[in-house]
Formats: structure tokens, sequence, C-alpha cells
């Protein structure tokens, strides 16, 4: 029979044993806590950058519709002059042909400036709110950020870097990336891939033909997957 001495020793040893575990499940429920504190910043400054896109989107259609409203005042006045001289009966037949022409030719402009700005703004607002779905759904899960590379007066300026990391398995830090830039004529362009992966200027092709960057980011992830 074990006595009280060996008993007491025992249970001291199964305490220990047990504080050492649960001092082990402490260390990684902080270790846990710790890293959801990051990302959870880092979530916040991608938010804030897309926000501050978002006013600079807004300021430069308040300069269009500045540009509008005097191109509008320009051609009332047109109007006014060509008005003034018909009714004065001072205008020769080609004097009146021409204000005539001027006037229709700056009406055109301007119904064009408009809807270019209606257009382009329905379009950055659409790949605004595309970014901000995308970062939203596959931010946490998937590992994914967004952020815009420097400006460094280069054509390949002002380009949107797209990385991810949980794809390795072996090493789920580990960072894939790939730069694309958005011309003015709304077309896309891959500029750098890292790790590089193949195939990836068929996926740049398919991109600027259905426009869905929510695929084209979908697919480019699968590539990286695929490469490890």
């Amino acid at each position: 029979t074990m006595n009280l001495t060996e008993l007491n020793a025992s249970l001291n040893r199964q305490k220990g044993g047990f504080d050492r575990w649960a001092h082990s499940r402490l260390n990684a429920v902080e270790s846990i806590r710790q890293k959801h504190q990051v990302d959870m910043k880092k979530a916040s400054e991608e938010y804030e950058e897309l926000k501050e896109n978002h006013e600079k989107l807004l300021a430069e259609v308040e300069k269009l519709d500045a540009s509008i409203k005097e191109e509008n005042t320009e051609a009332r006045a047109l109007l006014q002059e060509l008005e003034e001289k018909q009714r004065n009966a001072q205008l020769l037949p080609e004097e009146v042909s021409r204000l005539t022409e001027e006037v229709s030719l700056k009406a055109d402009l301007v119904r064009q400036r408009e809807q270019e700005q209606r257009d382009r703004h329905a379009k950055r607002e659409e790949k605004l709110s595309s970014f901000q779905s995308l970062a939203r759904l596959y931010g946490e899960k998937l590992g994914m950020h967004f952020v815009h590379t420097p400006s460094d007066g280069s054509a390949e300026e002002n380009a949107l870097r797209i990385g991810f990391t949980q794809i390795d398995r072996r090493s789920p830090d580990r960072k894939f990336w790939f730069d694309v830039r958005i011309a003015g004529d709304d077309t896309y362009s891959v500029l750098r891939v890292s790790p590089e992966v193949a195939g990836v200027a068929e996926l740049e092709k398919d991109l600027n033909e259905d426009q869905d960057f929510s695929r084209f980011v979908r697919r480019m992830r699968k590539k990286f997957k695929d490469s490890v």
C-alpha cells in the first residue's frame, strides 16, 4: 500500500505536469491573441488606405465637374452672342454658320464630357467596391492584403500590389504577391509576380476581356497554390 508521503509525491508530480500543460496552453492562446491584434491593425490600415483612395477619386470627380460647368458657361456665352447678332441682323451668313457650328460642337463636347465623367465615376466606384469586397471576403481566411506600390516616376508607378499568405502549408507566413496596374483606358497589366509562375499572360488576357477582377485574383492565388 502507498503511504501518505508517496501519495503526496505522486500528487505533486501530477500537479507539476498539469501546471506545465496549462502554462503551454495559456502561451498558445496568448500567441493567437497577439497575432489577431496584428491582423486587425493591418486590416484597419488597409481600410484607411482604401478610404483615402476613395476620397482622391471624389476630388477628381469634383475637378471634372468644375471643368464641365466652365464649358457649359462658354457654350451659353457663344449662344448668347449668336442670338444677339442675329437679332441685330449684323451677321454675315458665313459668320452665322460658323457660330452655329461652333455652338453645336461645344454642346456635343459638353455632353460627351458629362457622359465620360459618369462612366469614369461608375467604373472607379465599381472597382473600389470590388477591392473592398475582396478584402473583406478573403482577407482573414486567405491572408490576402492590398497595398499601393510607391510612385517613383516610372511607367510602373501607382500599381496595386496584392499579396497572400496561408498558401504554403510548410510555411504559412511565406509571402506570395503580384503587382497589377490599371491604365487610363481601364486595361490591366501584370507588372511583377513573386515567386514567378507560369500562365500569367493568359490570365491577364482573360481579365482584360471579361473585366472580372475577383475571378482574376482567385486564379492567381490558385497559380501560387499549385506552385508549392
